[in-house]
């Protein structure tokens, strides 16, 4: 299940996802920022694609391609997987993240 938002405005952010590649998730956290609808999941794949689900319906919310900062912030007190900031630093040049 996707959210509305997502289908409506990020055709061209999946379009740049879609080349990149979703591949296989390395981290998951639950981030709970206040928001009203409650808690979320993000995962992270080994491709810097971040996918983001309301934790309470399990709903896509939106997926982001990760800049290194964000890379930085989820393996905070954790071993990078090896080649992901680069990778996250390649997207941003050629700025997939901004989709």
């Amino acid at each position: 299940m996707t959210s509305k938002h997502y289908m409506n405005d990020r055709k061209a952010r999946e379009e740049a996802i879609k080349k990149i590649g979703n591949g296989n998730i390395i981290k998951e956290a639950v981030v709970d920022k206040g928001h009203k609808n409650g808690p979320e999941i993000h995962k992270v794949s080994d491709t810097g694609i971040i996918t983001i689900y309301n934790q309470r319906t399990g709903k896509m919310i939106t997926k982001l391609i990760a800049r290194p900062g964000q890379i930085r912030r989820y393996f905070e007190n954790e071993k990078i997987p090896t080649g992901l900031i680069e990778l996250a630093r390649q997207h941003q040049k050629m700025n997939l993240n901004y989709a």
